[in-house]
Order: structure tokens, then C-alpha cells, then sequence
């Protein structure tokens, strides 16, 4: 409200004038006391604002009287009119001439809101939904378009908090709206077992995050056996006894915060050979046989199912309910070379798969934007350089719209001979996986972060080190996957 004084001083300098002085003249009259008026000042939605400044601009020594917690307010009245100045917490200051006294009951003026608005953006100034933007005591949360405001709030420093991305801190004001740019996360990670989630081995996980330059671990939400591993909510995951406990993800998250670590769950989607074997209905089934449809071990949920979608997002929201930081899903496909005679619900054309795919992550991120949890993705590493979708839907730039970060699983190990120009692609870890990410980065620039998986099985320190050398030479964050989570330790550098 200090916009009441220069506002007031220029009421009055337009109001005071001095009279002239002639010696010996008679003191002027005797005038009566001035009379008094109520003002009555309402807030934006028409209650009464208590804390508003009220001033009857008459002369230099006026002072704002602040009202009252009905509002209201009384000030001095000199006849022939006032020049009333109102500013309220959070509102417009208005200014108002009064030539008559109001009647006994006063005068109602009701304030419009100050506004402070603006846009949060990503990488390449694309727009970033769900960022949470706190002003004070409230916090809201930016729309598609990366858009938030606040209304009836006092301009001043805003905090920005999304996952996937750095926290900030910008100035805010009323005059414009502002721009708050975040950067994305540079994610240092380890895959996690479940069976690595507790005793020494979870220990020296721990201490490797607290050590060394590893500021992120990725956990089992549901894994490629269809076991859920922690005591969830899911009903569906009682019924069909896909429940494994093995950690408590509060416990977990407490002691990662301590660490100050990120928190990724992996959702293995698609692949699950409990559910499918529990609920054909669920699964891809084989006319041949009538039974689920399984390849070299392989259970595949249907993709088109509703209630196999709807099973892996809800499984993905107790998650992030229960303190999860981001989302990944793996698995996230259909199958290879899925026979003739296997059925879905729906399509599993061309076209179709890698629209079927998309619409799940666009889906699952809009469920776990609301809740504040990012959404990735794991994708196979040779995706950074097919065009369709691989036959099992994916497809680089429609998964880029709809995930905050992609992770194609870059293991050299991976790669037939020819790849990036190797006979034995597998001997070259630092020049192959630098090949697949600069393909990927030409290919979705700025619209997703990317964040690869590379091998840390087979290799030595050295060799693990030139996929991390490659990685940080580009700005990109990367993960470390072990299936047993028998990390080369001495592949990573002391903490900053």
C-alpha cells in the first residue's frame, strides 16, 4: 500500500493552495468543525476488506485511516468535496472525488484485485505444466500452457518446484506478466533391486549417493516379474497376489531427502506375467490356443485393454501419492512379432500401436502432473534412430509430446554388428552411446529432456566412465543399470 503516499501527494498538491497574507488585516473567521463520513471499502468478490487505507485528500495533514474487520472506515468531510484515496492488501488503489457527504450509513467503494501472473518454461522455452508456483501463503499450479496466477496477491518473490526440473526463484510483479525459466535436472542415477533395498547392500547404495556424484536412484515400483513391491492401494494388486513387500516408500523417501536425492519408480507396464495370467481378459490373447499370448517367457498385457491401462496408472499414482519424485515407465510396448492370431481390443496396425502408446503416456501424465510427479519414459536405444515405431510402437517424436524425459536403453551390448560404424559395437562404449544420443538430441531438440540408460554389466570402471564421459559432455543426465545393482563404483567421482 505504499502507493497510497505518492498517490496522496499528488491529490494534494492539485488540492492545496495558499491564501494570501495582508498585515493588520483581522483574523479570518471562526469555521465550524468538518463533518465526518463513513467509507465502507469491499474486497474484489464484494466482502468487507478489513486493513485498507482510507484517505480524505483535504489538506497536508491528513492521515489514511486504516479500516476496520467490517471494513469500514470514517474520515473527515469538508464541504464543497473531498478527494477520496482508497488502497487495500492485495487491491487496486482507487481515487475517488466526493463533492456531497454520503448519507449517515456512508459510502460503499469496492477495490479490483492486483494480478500477478506469468508463464514457467523448460529446455527451448517450451511450456512446462504442473510447475508448483508459491506466492506467500499460496501456491498454484501452472495450466498446459505453463501459465499460472494469482489473484488478490501482493507482488514479490515467487517459488517454482517441478519435478524433473531445478526449484527457482523469480520476482513477480503487477505491471507484466513474467517469465520463470527452469532448467531440467541433470539426474546421476542407479537402478536399484528390490533385493538390494535393504541390509549392507541397500547401505552402500546409500552411501554411494552420499559419496560420489549420484544424485538419484531409480526403485521397483512393479518390475518385468509382475510383482509390486511395496504395500499398495491398488485393489487389483491384492486380488491377483502381485504384492512382493519389500521397502516402505515413506521410509525411503525420508531417507533420501536427507541425501537431498531424487526418487524415480519404474512402472514396468505391459510386460506382466502375473496379471496376465490372472486376468486373461487383460492380456493379449492367442486364438490358437485361447490363452494368453507369451513369447521366450514373456506375458504381455493388452495395450489397447482399458483395465490393463488403468491398472499400471493406478499403480503409478499410489506412487506418486506415497512420495515418488517421477514416474518411468518401462515396458512400455507391445510386444515383438506378436503373431496372426494374437488378439487385442483394439488395433495394433501401423498406425495404430504407436497412437495406442502415446495416448497412455498422455494420459498417465496428466494423472501425475495433478499430483506433481513427472512422467519418463524407457525406451529400446534404437529408437533414437528408427523413423516408425519398431513394430512395438514407439516412436521418438510422439513419445517426446507427451513424457517430460525419454531414456533409450543405449548398452552397446545391444548393438549388431555395423551399428555407429563398429564391428563389435560392444568394444567402443564411449563412441556408441555419443552416436545414439547426438540422433536423439537432432531429433527432439528442446521438446523432452534426455536422460539415457547406459551398461554398467560386462564392463570395467574404464569403460563405464566413457558412457559418462560422453554423456556429461553433452549436458545430459544419464543412469547406470545393473540388473543386480553390482554397480563399478569406481567408474563414479566424489561428490561436489
Amino acid at each position: 500500500m505504499a502507493r497510497l503516499l505518492p498517490l496522496l501527494a499528488l491529490v494534494l498538491s492539485a488540492c492545496v493552495a495558499t491564501p494570501p497574507i495582508v498585515m493588520g488585516e483581522a483574523a479570518p473567521p471562526m469555521t465550524m468543525p468538518p463533518d465526518e463520513m463513513v467509507v465502507e471499502v469491499l474486497d474484489h468478490t464484494g466482502t468487507p476488506l478489513a486493513g485498507a487505507l482510507v484517505a480524505a485528500a483535504t489538506d497536508a495533514t491528513e492521515e489514511a485511516v486504516p479500516t476496520g474487520p467490517d471494513g469500514r472506515a470514517t474520515v473527515r468531510w469538508i464541504e464543497g468535496g473531498v478527494e477520496l484515496v482508497v488502497d487495500g492488501p492485495a487491491h487496486q488503489a482507487r481515487q475517488i472525488p466526493v463533492m456531497e457527504l454520503p448519507p449517515a450509513e456512508g459510502l460503499s467503494v469496492q477495490l479490483e484485485p492486483t494480478v500477478v501472473e506469468g508463464v514457467v518454461t523448460g529446455i527451448g522455452g517450451h511450456p512446462l505444466a504442473a510447475a508448483a508456483v508459491t506466492l506467500g501463503d499460496e501456491t498454484v499450479m501452472t495450466d498446459d500452457a505453463g501459465r499460472f496466477r494469482f489473484l488478490a496477491a501482493e507482488p514479490g518473490e515467487v517459488s517454482v518446484e517441478r519435478p524433473a526440473y531445478l526449484p527457482t526463484t523469480a520476482t513477480a510483479g503487477e505491471a507484466a506478466p513474467v517469465t520463470i525459466g527452469l532448467e531440467p535436472r541433470t539426474v546421476r542415477g542407479l537402478y536399484v533391486n528390490p533385493g538390494k533395498m535393504a541390509g549392507e547392500d541397500w547401505e552402500r547404495i546409500l552411501e554411494a549417493a552420499r559419496r560420489t556424484e549420484i544424485n538419484t536412484l531409480v526403485i521397483d515400483i512393479k518390475s518385468e516379474s509382475g510383482k509390486v513391491y511395496y504395500d499398495t492401494d491398488v485393489p487389483l494388486a491384492t486380488e491377483i497376489s502381485s504384492e512382493a513387500i519389500t521397502y516402505d516408500p515413506v521410509e525411503v523417501r525420508r531417507q533420501l531427502d536427507e541425501l537431498g536425492v531424487y526418487l524415480i519408480g519404474r512402472v514396468v507396464a505391459f510386460q506382466d506375467p502375473i496379471a496376465a495370467q490372472a486376468r486373461p481378459d487383460m492380456s493379449i490373447i492367442d486364438s490358437a490356443t485361447g490363452q494368453p499370448f507369451n513369447a521366450r517367457g514373456q506375458w504381455f498385457l493388452d495395450p489397447t485393454d482399458t483395465n490393463a491401462r488403468q491398472y499400471n496408472l493406478d499403480l503409478a499414482i499410489d506412487a506418486c501419492e506415497a512420495g515418488i519424485d517421477e514416474i518411468q515407465f518401462d515396458y512400455v510396448r507391445f510386444p515383438y512379432n506378436i503373431p496372426e492370431t494374437g488378439v487385442v481390443d483394439g488395433s495394433r496396425s501401423d498406425e495404430a500401436r504407436p497412437q495406442v502408446i502415446r495416448d497412455f503416456l498422455a494420459t498417465a501424465r496428466d494423472e501425475l502432473h495433478d499430483r506433481g510427479c513427472a512422467v519418463s519414459a524407457d525406451i529400446f536405444g534404437f529408437i533414437t534412430r528408427e523413423r516408425a515405431d519398431g513394430g512395438i510402437g514407439q516412436n521418438l517424436e510422439m513419445l517426446a509430446e507427451v513424457t517430460d524425459a525419454l531414456s533409450p536403453m543405449m548398452y552397446p551390448s545391444h548393438y549388431s554388428t555395423g551399428w555407429y560404424g563398429f564391428e563389435v559395437p560392444n568394444d567402443h562404449p564411449g563412441p556408441v552411446v555419443a552416436g545414439a544420443m547426438d540422433e536423439g538430441l537432432e531429433r527432439i531438440g528442446d521438446d523432452v529432456i534426455l536422460r539415457p540408460w547406459f551398461q554398467d554389466f560386462w564392463y570395467d570402471a574404464s569403460q563405464v566412465r566413457a558412457q559418462i564421459d560422453e554423456a556429461d559432455a553433452r549436458g545430459v543426465g544419464w543412469m547406470l543399470w545393473h540388473p543386480g545393482s553390482n554397480f563399478t563404483y569406481d567408474a563414479l567421482r566424489p561428490a561436489a
